[in-house]
C-alpha cells in the first residue's frame, strides 16, 4: 500500500527498517542537553537499533559523540546509562585508553611501548559521530556526510528563543534521568505526541496545567485575555513568543504557552519544581509559561522558569523503542533543599506512561491483518506534517 498524505503510515512503512536507518544517517536528531553531562568526563549513553553510542563532556569542554565499542576487540566501553568516566576513556577488557576529545588511542597495555603513537596504533581510534549544540540542546547525525547547512539554519532560527537560556549553558545540571524500553513502533510514538485529540480522555491531569484552548485549536474570550496578557509580559521581558510552525526544512515547531492561572511550572500542583530559577528568570521571578519545542524526528522539550524537561525516543527495532526523559535544573540547585525529584518528575512520568499504553495498542493494531491507515483530522495537522516530512526525508 502506498503512503497517502493526510493518512497514517501503511504497515509496510512502519516496518521498513532500512528507511528508518536512512533517516538517522541523513538527519540530525536530538540526543540530550548539555545539562545532562555538565562536567568534564560526564557521559550519557543511548541506543539506536543494534548499536550503542555515548556523549562525553571532553577535557576540552566540548561535547563529543562515539560508538560505545572499543577500537581493539569491540568490547563495550561504558555500561551505565549516565555517569562519569576516567580522565581517559578506558576499555574494561584490555584497558586500552582513548582521548575523550578526539577518540585517539593513548595507551595500549601489553603492546609494544610506542604502539599507541605508531601508524598502526593511530588507526585504532574510537568511531566518532557528528555532534552539534544549539542553545544547550545536543544533536547527532550518524552519516559520514551530515548536512551542516541544515543544522546551521536550525541554529539561526532557534537562537532567538534559546538565547536567554543558552547564555547560562554551563550553569545547568541533570536532576534526574529516566530510560524506558517500550514495545511500540517509534513512528507511532511520535504521531501520538504530535496531536492532542487523545488528551481530554487520557491526560486529564496534564491538561489542568493549561487553558483548554491551548491545544484544541479553539479560542475563547478567557484564553484570548490570558494570551494577550502573556504576550505583553513576554515582550517586556524580551522573550521570543511568536509561534514558529515549521522552519524552511520543516524540522521543528516552537511555541510559548501560558500556563493556567496560579501555575508557575509544569507540576501537577503548579508549584515550582525547583527554587533555583534558570535562564532569563535566574535573577528575577518565575513566569507562568512554557517554551516548547517539537523537533523532528524524535523529541519534545519544555523550558520553564525553573527547569527543562526533555523527552526523546529512538528505535531499537521495528516494534521496540527507547524513551528517554531528563529534568535539568540550575547547577547550584540542591536536591531535597531546592527541589524534590519525585515532585519534579511526576508530570512526565505519569503522562508518558499514559501514552505508552496507547502506543503499544496502536503498534499491536498495525500488525493486525485488518489494519489500514486512517485519515487525520484538521486538528491533527502536525501528524500529517510529521508523516509527510518523514517520507521526504527518507526517499532514496
Amino acid at each position: 500500500m502506498e503512503y497517502r498524505s493526510g493518512y497514517g503510515f501503511p504497515a509496510e512503512i512502519l516496518a521498513d527498517r532500512p528507511r528508518m536507518e536512512r533517516l538517522f544517517d541523513n538527519k540530525w536528531f536530538f540526543v540530550g542537553m548539555r545539562g545532562d553531562i555538565p562536567n568534564r568526563r560526564d557521559y550519557l549513553k543511548f541506543s539506536l537499533f543494534d548499536e550503542e553510542y555515548f556523549l562525553v563532556h571532553g577535557q576540552d569542554g566540548e561535547i563529543h559523540g562515539y560508538v560505545n565499542r572499543c577500537a581493539h576487540q569491540s568490547a563495550r566501553l561504558l555500561n551505565e546509562d549516565v555517569g562519569r568516566c576516567a580522565a581517559r576513556i578506558i576499555c574494561p577488557n584490555h584497558q586500552w585508553a582513548f582521548d575523550a576529545n578526539n577518540g585517539a588511542l593513548i595507551h595500549a597495555p601489553h603492546m609494544c611501548e610506542n604502539f599507541a603513537k605508531s601508524e598502526d596504533g593511530q588507526t585504532h581510534r574510537l568511531d566518532q559521530i557528528a555532534i552539534r549544540e544549539i542553545g544547550t540542546m545536543l544533536f547527532a547525525c550518524l552519516g559520514e556526510n551530515p548536512n551542516h547547512n541544515e543544522i546551521d539554519r536550525m541554529a539561526d532560527l532557534i537562537a532567538p528563543y534559546t538565547a536567554p537560556f543558552a547564555s547560562a549553558a554551563h550553569g545547568y545540571k541533570r536532576a534526574y534521568h529516566h530510560r524506558e524500553i517500550i514495545d511500540a513502533n517509534w513512528l507511532l510514538v511520535m504521531i501520538n505526541n504530535r496531536e492532542c485529540c487523545h488528551c481530554a480522555q487520557n491526560h486529564k491531569r496534564l491538561l489542568a496545567l493549561f487553558d483548554p484552548s491551548s491545544f484544541n485549536g479553539t479560542t475563547t474570550p478567557e484564553y484570548q485575555a490570558l494570551i494577550e496578557a502573556a504576550k505583553t509580559r513576554w515582550d517586556a521581558q524580551g522573550l521570543a513568543w511568536k509561534e514558529m510552525p515549521f522552519d524552511p526544512d520543516e524540522n521543528f515547531r516552537i511555541a510559548r504557552y501560558p500556563l493556567a492561572p496560579g501555575f508557575q511550572s509544569i507540576t501537577f500542583d503548579g508549584r515550582l519544581a525547583s527554587q533555583k530559577l534558570i535562564g532569563p528568570f535566574e535573577n528575577g521571578k518565575p513566569d507562568s509559561s512554557t517554551l516548547s519545542f517539537w523537533l523532528n524526528p524524535n523529541c519534545w522539550v519544555h523550558f520553564t522558569s525553573d527547569h527543562i524537561a526533555t523527552n526523546w525516543v529512538l528505535p531499537l527495532s521495528e516494534n521496540r523503542c527507547e524513551l528517554y526523559t531528563s529534568w535539568i535544573v540550575h547547577a547550584d540547585a540542591e536536591e531535597h533543599e531546592d527541589y524534590d525529584p519525585d515532585h519534579m518528575k511526576e508530570v512526565w512520568l505519569v503522562t508518558n506512561e499514559e501514552d505508552v499504553g496507547l502506543c503499544k495498542s496502536m503498534s499491536e493494531g498495525a500488525s493486525s491483518r485488518y489494519y489500514k491507515p486512517g485519515p487525520f483530522s484538521d486538528s491533527e495537522q502536525f501528524c500529517t506534517q510529521f508523516c509527510d516530512w518523514y517520507m521526504r526525508a527518507t526517499e532514496l
